[in-house]
């Protein structure tokens, strides 16, 4: 896992938005990818949660089309749809967002669908569905995958 703030092209460092990478789980459709994503941080932080935002286009039923992030974590109220889970905290750290985003990616939580495309294809042809997130797990292939 990496997570490092933006260094703008003066050299400074801006500490609102940060570049992170996150491994796939094993035993997953996502095994062997590193998966990035960024961190936006508000003026409010650490009282109002970032905003996480994938490549556009990455095909995650918790994923917009935008490539904003629907994790129950990010929210400052969760849905009551999404049950007895919490929501933003002011504790909560980088690594923690880190580890959730990698749990999120490895295991889509279909009771807060973002992208109902996702949502579609996976209630069509579960095999069709598989082979796309494997396919992009291909896509965002570790560099340096193995197996340690």
């Amino acid at each position: 896992m990496t997570a490092k703030p933006v260094t703008l092209k003066d050299g400074s460092t801006d500490m609102f938005q940060w570049e992170c990478k996150v491994p796939g789980l094993k035993g997953t459709f996502c095994e062997g990818g590193l998966f990035p994503f960024t961190i936006k941080f508000s003026p409010e932080h650490p009282h109002k949660p970032p905003r996480v935002y994938m490549p556009k286009g990455f095909f995650h039923v918790n994923v917009f089309e935008d490539g904003s992030v629907c994790l129950s974590i990010l929210k400052e109220v969760v849905p009551g749809h999404l049950g007895d889970v919490s929501g933003w905290r002011a504790s909560f750290t980088v690594k923690q967002i880190l580890i959730a985003m990698q749990e999120l990616l490895s295991s889509p939580n279909f009771g807060s669908i973002a992208n109902w495309a996702v949502h579609g294809l996976k209630a069509k042809s579960e095999k069709e569905y598989l082979q796309r997130m494997k396919d992009q797990t291909a896509k965002y292939k570790a560099e340096d995958d193995d197996d340690s």
